[in-house]
């Protein structure tokens, strides 16, 4: 492994977390009523799995591949092999980040990938590093 940095969100945990409060409010009723509540069980370990998998990813980048993974990673899950990239670039700061794949969370830096077919960006606190690994892996820096 040649670098790696897991990516949390405060911030997305704070808007969902009314989901979590609602879920566990439907799930208390529904036992309650004694009706519907495996059905609900069934759907609260679904929907906290989604919410879950959304609250953080983890950046792999070995000497074949890049790895972009969720917390759970059925979910959000990319893959990108080294030798399909392009060009790269690097944005300072998050807002500015943009392609068709993102993983967007508050940072210091985006690096956006220019590979065949979809671009894919993903923001990181150590913007620095990740080109350092980059270029010696020999992808180009896009100016």
């Amino acid at each position: 492994m040649l670098y790696e940095e897991r990516r949390f969100s405060r911030f997305t945990f704070l808007i969902t977390l009314p989901a979590y409060i609602g879920l566990l409010a439907g799930l208390w009723g529904t036992y309650h009523a004694g009706e519907g509540f495996e059905v609900m069980v069934a759907v609260f370990i679904v929907i906290v799995m989604i919410l879950i998998d959304l609250l953080s990813f983890k950046i792999e980048i070995d000497d074949r591949e890049i790895r972009l993974r969720g917390t759970v990673g059925f979910i959000i899950r990319k893959t990108i092999k080294i030798e399909d990239i392009e060009s790269f670039e690097v944005k300072i700061g998050w807002v500015g980040c943009w392609a068709p794949i993102r993983f967007n969370f508050p940072a210091k830096g985006c690096i956006i990938i220019h590979k065949r077919g979809v671009d894919v960006a993903f923001t990181t606190n150590n913007p620095e590093e990740i080109v350092m690994v980059l270029t010696t892996l020999g992808v180009s820096r896009e100016v």
